[in-house]
């Protein structure tokens, strides 16, 4: 994802792109990909960043567009009249024709424009997204971090479109997991909001963001190691496999909360309760048990 002023200097590449989608994007949830429908053939999106609790930041959110996508910081844009900024757009974009904004979009000084104002600035056509629902929810990147903090995976997934997820850097953990509890691979959070602490059945993939790589059934836990080093964790343990991680990144994908995050006070009693959360994880992801996991 590339800064929108680098356009300033590539001419040619400002010029080819006809529409554009106007917002923050930070979620590219189900709601986003209804406003990317709307760009013809030569569109881009612009996400313009407030760098707030982001669900999906910048360098990962391009595997969930076709489109190719820019990004603005708020503070160069918060001063501008609603038609100073669709001046300054179009001054960079010269043969601009479409614009593809959701509902509630707001822009201008104190975000005092409307879409219909949006409508009366620009020359060309204005497409304006109805609101998207979801069995009634209407679907928000602010009610997906609420569902998220309060450990609601189920309803979370199904407004992004897809399991949540957090990458990052493949880290070392404490040093007991495999010599006395379950071997897990760990990983320190590159900037992305963080569900409600406990432990959750979903998948590791090793490496970068991938449509090929697979993703290895798991149990994750996020959180503080209350019964251990109280160290800030995110880690996961593999269902059933051994694999030697080579790979210097993984991704983590939370299908559904399993417990909260309790407090043990001994290695014997977090173990007996990890195994439970193994025989719980491999019933929510719909795999069969092996036999010395289930009659352990």
């Amino acid at each position: 994802m590339q800064s929108f002023l680098s356009l300033v200097k590539e001419a040619k590449k400002a010029n080819s792109f006809t529409s554009i989608a106007l917002g923050k994007f930070d979620g590219m949830h189900i709601a986003h990909q209804e406003i990317f429908k709307a760009l013809d053939f030569n569109g881009m999106v612009l996400c313009i960043e407030s760098n707030r609790g982001e669900l999906l930041p910048k360098p990962y959110r391009d595997f969930y567009c076709e489109f190719p996508i820019y990004h603005l910081a708020l503070d160069i844009i918060k001063e501008k009249s609603g038609e100073d900024f669709v001046r300054f757009i179009c001054g960079i974009l010269p043969n601009l024709k479409r614009i593809v904004v959701g509902y509630d979009f707001r822009f201008g000084k104190d975000r005092n424009c409307y879409t219909f104002d949006l409508q009366k600035y620009f020359q060309g056509e204005v497409v304006v997204i109805e609101e998207v629902f979801c069995k009634k929810l209407s679907v928000h990147s602010g009610l997906i971090k609420e569902l998220l903090i309060n450990g609601n995976l189920k309803e979370a997934n199904k407004l992004l479109g897809r399991n949540f997820e957090i990458h990052g850097d493949i880290i070392k953990g404490q040093g007991i997991g495999k010599r006395e509890l379950y071997a897990t691979i760990n990983i320190e959070n590159d900037g992305f909001i963080l569900p409600q602490e406990g432990v959750y059945a979903g998948y590791i993939q090793l490496g970068k963001q991938s449509h090929i790589t697979p993703k290895y059934p798991a149990v994750i836990f996020v959180g503080n190691r209350l019964s251990t080093d109280k160290a800030f964790a995110i880690e996961g343990h593999l269902l059933g496999m051994e694999i030697e991680v080579k790979d210097k990144e993984a991704g983590f994908y939370f299908y559904r909360k399993i417990r909260e995050n309790y407090y043990f006070d001994n290695l014997e009693s977090l173990k007996m309760q990890i195994k439970q959360d193994i025989q719980k994880a491999y019933k929510i992801l719909k795999i069969e048990i092996p036999k010395e996991v289930e009659n352990g």
